[in-house]
C-alpha cells in the first residue's frame, strides 16, 4: 500500500511538473518567436526595396543589407527628414497664434463696453511706504466671507487686475477675460491664442498683455481698446512675453518695458507699438524695477542650459544704455527690489533640481555686492518691499511653500512660517500687501489663504473654503489682489472667488 501510495505521488508530481513545462515553454518562446518574425519580416520589406531576394537567413542577411552604401545612405537622409519635421512640428506648435487669425478672432469678439473710463493698473505694485509698519496689530481678528465664485475653462498663472468695475485677467487657454467685480459674471474676452501668462496692464483704456511660457517663441504685448473691444496692435519678439510689462507715463512717450525671454528687454512706445530700444544680457522673465531714470533687470538660466550664467543689470530708462553688469550666483526669476541704498535678487533654480535659495543685494549705483541671506530652498515668489520710520523690510517667499520677513536695515531674518503641504514642491506664489489693514496676504500653492502681521509674522488668519463647497481651493500661484475690502483670487483649474475682509480689533 504504502508502494503504491509512492508510485502515485510520483506520478502526479511528474504530471505537476508537465503541466508547469508546458506552460513556461510557450511563455518563454512566444517572444523570441515574435522578434524573429518581425526581424525577418523587415528584412524582407528592406531587401525588397533594393531588389534583393533573401533565402531563409532573413535577419542575417538585413545585417548584410543594412551596412550597404545605399541603404545607410538612405537610412541617414530618412532620419534627417524625421527630425527635420519634428522640428518643424514643435516649431510650429510653440510659435504665437499668427497675426491675421488674432484680428479676425478679435474681430468677432468685440464688444463695446458699458464703461465710459477705466482706471490705470500699470503694475502690480511691490512697493510701499508705511511709517507705522511695527504697530502691534497681533491683537486683529479677520474673518472672511465668500461673495460669489465663477469658473473659466482652464486657469491662470498670475494675478487679477482690478479697474473700475471691471476685473481682467490671463488664462491658459489664450483668452483674456473681463469680468464684472460685484457679480463675477463674465462681461467681455479678448483673444490672444497663446497661454496669458502676464498680469494685464491698463493704460490710458488700453488694455496690454502678454503670453507664453519658456517653449514659446515669437511672443507678442497685445494692445486691444477696451472701450470699443478692437484689437489695436502688437509688438513681436523672437522670445516669450511672460514676465508682466510695466507701463510708464511720461510727458513726451508712454512706455512699456516688455521682457522677453531669450530676447531680453525691450522699451516700446506705448502708443505705436513699435520699438524704442532693446538690450539682451541673458534671459529675462523678471518684470524689471524702475527707479527715476534708472532700469533693473535680473536674469535666469535658459531652460535646457545648466551651464548658462545669470547677470544683475542697470540701464538708462531713456537710451538703455548699460549703466553695470554683475554675475549673480544663482538665476533670478522675479523682479528686483529697490531699498535706500540696494537693488535686491531673489535667487534660485527652478530647471535644475536645487535647496539652496538667496536674497542677493547690490549697491544700486556701481553693482558691488552689497550682503546676502541663505534659504534652504529657491526663492521663486515675488518679493515685497515696505519701508517704514524705523527699517526697511522685504517679504519673500520659496519653492517648498517657506515665507519669510527681511530686516534689510539690519540684514538679518526676522521670522519664517511653512505654508506648504508634504506635496508642495513647486509654489511660485507670493506676498500681497493691504495697506488699509497692515496686513500679509499669502495665497499659498495647497493650502489656503493665509493673513499675517508684517512685523510679528503672527499668523492673524488661515481660510480654506467651506468643506462642502463646490469650489474647493485648488493649485494656486497667482497673487491675492486686494482691492479695498475684497480680495479676488483665481487658481490653475480656473475657479475665481471674491472675499469680502471683515475685522475687529
Amino acid at each position: 500500500m504504502e508502494t503504491m501510495d509512492l508510485l502515485l505521488q510520483a506520478f502526479n508530481h511528474e504530471l505537476n511538473y508537465a503541466h508547469t513545462s508546458l506552460a513556461i515553454i510557450p511563455t518563454v518562446l512566444i517572444p523570441l518567436t515574435g522578434l524573429a518574425v518581425i526581424a525577418s519580416s523587415i528584412a524582407t520589406v528592406v531587401a525588397s526595396w533594393f531588389g534583393i531576394k533573401l533565402k531563409t537567413e532573413g535577419p542575417k542577411q538585413l545585417l548584410e543589407v543594412l551596412l550597404t552604401k545605399k541603404v545607410i545612405l538612405s537610412a541617414i537622409i530618412l532620419n534627417l527628414a524625421f527630425f527635420g519635421a519634428t522640428k518643424a512640428y514643435h516649431y510650429v506648435k510653440t510659435s504665437a497664434v499668427p497675426l491675421f487669425y488674432i484680428e479676425y478672432k478679435s474681430g468677432q469678439l468685440k464688444k463695446i463696453s458699458a464703461e465710459k473710463q477705466f482706471e490705470d493698473n500699470l503694475t502690480r505694485i511691490h512697493s510701499y511706504n508705511n511709517p507705522n509698519l511695527e504697530k502691534d496689530n497681533d491683537s486683529l481678528t479677520l474673518s472672511l466671507k465668500e461673495v460669489w465664485v465663477e469658473k473659466i475653462p482652464k486657469g491662470a498663472f498670475r494675478s487679477i487686475t482690478p479697474s473700475s468695475q471691471s476685473l481682467f485677467l490671463g488664462a491658459d487657454d489664450g483668452f483674456v477675460y473681463e469680468l464684472s467685480s460685484s457679480s463675477g459674471k463674465i462681461n467681455r474676452t479678448f483673444y490672444v491664442g497663446t497661454q496669458v501668462t502676464t498680469r494685464p496692464v491698463i493704460l490710458k483704456n488700453k488694455l496690454y498683455v502678454g503670453e507664453g511660457n519658456h517653449e514659446t517663441h515669437h511672443a507678442r504685448i497685445y494692445a486691444f481698446d477696451l472701450l470699443n473691444g478692437h484689437f489695436i496692435n502688437a509688438f513681436e519678439t523672437i522670445g516669450h512675453t511672460e514676465g508682466q510689462p510695466i507701463a510708464l507715463v511720461n510727458k513726451s512717450t508712454d512706455t512699456l518695458l516688455v521682457t522677453a525671454g531669450k530676447d531680453g528687454l525691450y522699451a516700446v512706445d506705448a502708443q505705436t507699438m513699435k520699438p524704442l530700444w532693446h538690450v539682451n544680457d541673458g534671459h529675462l522673465d523678471a518684470t524689471v524695477s524702475v527707479e527715476g531714470e534708472k532700469v533693473f533687470a535680473g536674469t535666469g538660466k535658459e531652460k535646457g542650459l545648466p551651464f548658462d550664467r545669470s547677470y544683475a543689470s542697470a540701464y538708462d530708462l531713456n537710451t538703455g544704455n548699460t549703466l553695470w553688469k554683475k554675475e549673480l550666483p544663482l538665476s533670478n526669476w522675479m523682479h528686483p527690489i529697490l531699498s535706500t541704498q540696494d537693488v535686491c535678487y531673489v535667487l534660485g533654480e527652478i530647471y535644475t533640481e536645487s535647496d539652496v535659495g538667496f536674497f542677493y543685494c547690490l549697491n544700486k549705483n556701481n553693482g558691488e555686492a552689497s550682503f546676502s541671506i541663505p534659504f534652504n530652498s529657491p526663492l521663486v515668489g515675488k518679493p515685497l518691499y515696505i519701508k517704514s520710520n524705523q527699517f526697511e523690510y522685504a517679504f519673500v517667499s520659496g519653492m517648498l511653500g517657506e515665507i519669510c520677513a527681511i530686516n534689510i536695515t539690519t540684514k538679518n531674518k526676522l521670522w519664517c512660517h511653512e505654508t506648504g503641504t508634504k506635496k508642495t514642491n513647486y509654489a511660485l506664489n507670493s506676498f500681497s500687501y493691504d495697506p488699509k489693514r497692515n496686513v500679509l496676504w499669502y495665497a499659498s500653492f495647497d493650502n489656503g489663504l493665509y493673513a499675517l502681521s508684517p512685523s510679528s509674522g503672527k499668523i492673524l488668519l488661515h481660510w480654506f473654503p467651506e468643506k462642502n463647497s463646490t469650489s474647493p481651493w485648488k493649485k494656486t500661484m497667482a497673487s491675492a489682489s486686494i482691492e479695498g475690502d475684497s480680495i479676488y483670487l483665481v487658481d490653475l483649474k480656473g475657479f475665481i472667488r471674491r472675499l469680502n475682509i471683515e475685522m475687529t480689533l
